[in-house]
């Protein structure tokens, strides 16, 4: 990996714009070229692997941003994944992030029970042909979502779909994050061995989709079954979420880096919230996206970057004068929900168009009704 990170070495700081992370916190060291640079100096011996010099390696949520600039092409966010890992063999981990495995299988654990104890039980299914892995993060904020994500599903004639039965609600990229390389393929291995048993596995997590998509295969593990976003999924079913028949509201899509960028999964959102919503869009959107902050465990190991990040994605709805943000990622609802100023409601798209609709069967209920 040398000769890829001299290209950063040497390169005239092209891609600075773009980092989410450096934009925030407004510190060199932060930008994309200085953390490979720094990278470059621990792998041959000119830094120590200790915590304040491997401190660069961690300012990154992955986004990608970076890349989309480089006329190289070079992947600064998987080069500082597996400097990751290497700090952590070297002593060298991130304080917050202290014997993550374990406490990664604890969170596993309880959001299994979680799901099992507030979810429908007649919707889980060992087998099935569909199946809906929610992911940690849905679950882990309540049920509301993963509910009005299984009531759409039905609305629109998908009640066939079930909820996986597993033992694991996480596709394992918080450990690849974290660096333990080893740990994310022992529980990668163990997720595919359970997705195995469905034929299709529809997930709302934008990271848990770019795991199983890409990484999954990277690392020579196998998920046979299909594997899609929820918006993906629905978009076949458009046409069956009840027609504006009512004015529609604004609302701003936010494209989840892990989607978006890594996925190319840009259309079946907007087209689902158009049904219900008319789509605005960001100055940074698509494929250009601008990172919320949820990514690379920044709000672990950086909380006060990743929460200015999150402040600086809205800023242009509070130039507006506020608004409804709406978003196809758990984690990015998380952070942008956490952050958002009076005035702006972040929703769920998936959550927004079920209740959307829903009051336009309503209101249609009621037309009807009214001599």
């Amino acid at each position: 990996m040398e000769p890829v990170a001299d290209t950063c070495t040497y390169c005239p700081k092209m891609c600075r714009h773009s980092c989410p992370v450096s934009t925030a916190s407004a510190i060199e060291t932060q930008i994309p070229q200085a953390k490979v640079a720094r990278l470059a100096q621990l792998r041959r011996g000119r830094a120590a692997w200790t915590v304040p010099e491997t401190d660069p390696l961690w300012a990154c949520t992955g986004c990608r941003h970076c890349t989309s600039y480089c006329v190289h092409g070079v992947e600064p966010a998987a080069l500082l994944f597996a400097g990751r890992a290497e700090a952590v063999q070297h002593g060298a981990e991130h304080p917050a992030l202290v014997r993550y495995p374990e406490r990664f299988r604890a969170r596993e654990e309880r959001l299994a029970r979680v799901a099992r104890e507030r979810l429908p039980h007649a919707r889980f299914a060992e087998s099935a042909n569909v199946g809906f892995w929610p992911g940690c993060d849905a679950i882990d904020r309540g049920d509301a979502d993963v509910r009005a994500q299984l009531a759409l599903l039905e609305n629109v004639g998908a009640d066939h779909v079930r909820l996986v039965d597993s033992e694991r609600v996480c596709g394992g990229y918080p450990l690849l994050a974290a660096g333990y390389p080893e740990a994310f393929r022992w529980h990668a291995t163990r997720v595919a061995e359970e997705l195995r048993r469905y034929r299709t596995v529809v997930m709302s997590c934008s990271a848990c989709v770019h795991a199983v998509r890409t990484i999954y295969p990277a690392e020579g593990i196998v998920v046979p079954a299909e594997v899609v976003h929820l918006t993906e999924y629905l978009v076949a079913f458009a046409e069956r979420v009840l027609p504006r028949t009512l004015e529609r509201g604004p609302v701003y899509y936010h494209d989840p880096c892990y989607l978006a960028r890594h996925q190319q999964v840009l259309e079946p959102p907007r087209r689902l919230l158009e049904r219900v919503a008319e789509v605005r869009e960001f100055g940074w959107s698509h494929g250009d996206t601008e990172c919320c902050g949820g990514g690379g465990l920044l709000p672990k190991t950086m909380p006060d970057v990743a929460s200015r990040m999150a402040r600086r994605r809205l800023r242009e709805v509070v130039a507006a004068g506020g608004g409804t943000v709406a978003t196809s990622c758990s984690t990015c609802k998380r952070m942008l929900e956490a952050n958002a100023p009076p005035g702006v409601e972040v929703r769920d798209v998936v959550e927004l168009v079920h209740e959307r609709s829903q009051q336009r069967a309503a209101a249609s209920s009621s037309s009807q009704l009214t001599p």
